[in-house]
């Protein structure tokens, strides 16, 4: 009767819109984009889409930037692998600003 019955944590779906620093070149551009995709992969999740969103001017100054290099990532990973994620964006260098949301079900039909 004291038992609990743990379930298996389910697979959530996330999407992560992050800023690269505008004074790295093409190369490490695509070396900082695979690290955080290899991340989400170590941390047992599949990614969806990865999309490069290119160089764009920001609407105010970040870390005394204004402008940076795009990318989203839509993946699934179970809930607990957010955290360290986000960590590891805010502990890169190159990384100057991040945001992570789960996704919404009905919202992935509206948008495809």
């Amino acid at each position: 009767m004291g038992e609990y019955i743990v379930s298996e944590t389910k697979l959530r779906k996330y999407e992560t819109v992050y800023i690269i620093r505008p004074t790295l070149d093409d190369e490490s551009v695509d070396r900082t984009v695979n690290t955080v995709e290899e991340f989400i992969k170590a941390q047992g999740g599949n990614i969806i889409t990865s999309e490069k969103k290119g160089r764009r001017r920001l609407s105010y100054e970040v870390k005394k930037m204004r402008d940076g290099f795009f990318v989203a990532v839509r993946y699934e990973v179970k809930s607990e692998a957010i955290t360290p994620l986000k960590r590891l964006l805010s502990l890169s260098e190159d990384i100057i600003r991040s945001i992570t949301v789960k996704v919404d079900e009905l919202a992935l039909q509206v948008s495809l």
